[in-house]
């Protein structure tokens, strides 16, 4: 019983330190989308969705798990952030709008 609440305590305190790392790589991620988007909103979702893909996977496949949060991006995150840069969000307002950066 005593290392079942050994483990418990050591799986929370990992979780923890893990949430900040990938609350930081969402908020790059969501700025990269910004970035792109930006430099090519005459391009269509699907040309933006792929540029966005080939740069996050360039930047994040040395961190583990960088390219699988890239594919999450890109089939997740994406559509809401154009959304909000279409909408007329401020590209500096975006991310935090979405809670994807403090």
């Amino acid at each position: 019983m005593k290392t079942l609440l050994v483990l418990v305590a050591l799986v929370a305190v990992a979780s923890g330190m893990v949430l900040p790392e990938r609350s930081a790589l969402a908020c790059q991620m969501c700025e990269l989308v910004v970035k792109n988007y930006e430099g090519s909103a005459d391009k269509d979702v699907t040309a933006i969705k792929k540029d966005f893909d080939a740069e996050c996977k360039k930047l994040f496949h040395t961190i583990p798990f960088g390219t699988t949060e890239c594919d999450h991006y890109v089939n997740k995150k994406i559509d809401p952030i154009i959304k909000e840069l279409e909408g007329g969000t401020a590209p500096k307002d975006v991310c935090t709008k979405l809670n994807e950066c403090p």
